[in-house]
């Protein structure tokens, strides 16, 4: 009865109380909330209150909770490069620092070779359809023999870059990125934490950028891929900075925010550790990330 009487006060105060910010400096708004959601933990390990009330309480608390107060990560890029303080990792493609823009890359879409024509359609010849045989397997050798197929794969590599270290799974992700491609080119980067260097497992925010431009979420458990969530967002490949915000409540709940649009909202909770990985993916296009701020619970 007293944590039901104290849930009445405390969510009668919040509803009065505008919504808390990542600005605000109201630490006596931050204490109700550590303690309204001290007693709703504690209602519900004595199953105290009917659930659906716990989960309304919760969504409330989420709405006024700011769980993001350790900064683990900011980077501008400022001294001029990406291997020292902090150390990033190149795990393939090309990355340099722009002094303008900050972490860039480039990198090419794999081009579809076109098909070989049919022995069929070649010339008719009555002289050479008499050596078509012939021809018929030199044609095979020659296929045999092409070179350069190693240094196409390679140039056509994503570009991506790793930061080892340690991330709850509740965070915030803050990110200025622009987009530098020849018009009506597609483009594809993605930001992922990992809870291995392989990125077999983690979540992964993939934007796809083209005609109908895409912000996809993703996790990957062992290789396996599962979409989260996919919405469509404005081209943002004009070569000007845009805001990225990614944020994971204790409740699971994400939020993904373009320039201050909200785009994604939703809940998961595919992963209870921690991640290892902090990666950048450069599929296709050119990209550069001016800063990069990551906070923790």
């Amino acid at each position: 009865m007293r944590i039901l009487v104290a849930f009445a006060c405390l969510t009668l105060l919040f509803a009065s109380t505008p919504a808390f910010t990542a600005n605000s400096d109201n630490e006596q708004l931050q204490a109700l909330v550590d303690q309204l959601r001290e007693l709703t933990d504690k209602a519900r390990q004595q199953r105290a209150a009917d659930r659906w009330l716990l989960n309304d309480l919760e969504d409330l608390i989420s709405r006024h909770d700011w769980p993001w107060r350790n900064e683990l990560l900011m980077e501008d890029f400022s001294d001029g490069n990406y291997d020292q303080n902090p150390s990033w990792n190149v795990v393939s493609g090309q990355f340099w620092v722009d002094g303008r823009l900050g972490l860039r890359s480039r990198s090419e879409a794999a081009q579809e070779e076109p098909a070989q024509p049919a022995p069929q359609e070649k010339k008719q010849d009555l002289g050479k359809a008499l050596l078509g045989a012939l021809l018929q397997e030199a044609l095979r050798g020659k296929e045999n023999d092409q070179p350069g197929e190693e240094v196409v794969e390679k140039r056509n590599e994503p570009a991506e870059i790793q930061l080892p270290l340690q991330i709850p799974t509740v965070f915030a992700l803050q990110l200025e990125i622009s987009a530098h491609n020849p018009p009506r080119e597609t483009g594809q980067i993605e930001f992922g934490l990992y809870q291995g260097s392989q990125g077999d497992t983690g979540y992964r925010l993939i934007l796809m950028l083209g005609e109908r431009s895409t912000l996809e979420l993703v996790s990957r458990i062992n290789g396996r891929t599962r979409v989260i969530e996919s919405m469509e967002m404005d081209n943002i490949g004009d070569g000007q900075t845009h805001a990225i915000e990614w944020r994971r409540d204790p409740n699971g709940r994400i939020e993904v925010l373009l320039d201050e649009k909200e785009l994604i909202q939703v809940r998961d909770h595919s992963f209870r550790y921690p991640f290892k990985q902090l990666a950048i993916r450069n599929q296709a296009g050119d990209f550069a990330v001016g800063s990069i701020t990551l906070h923790g619970n």
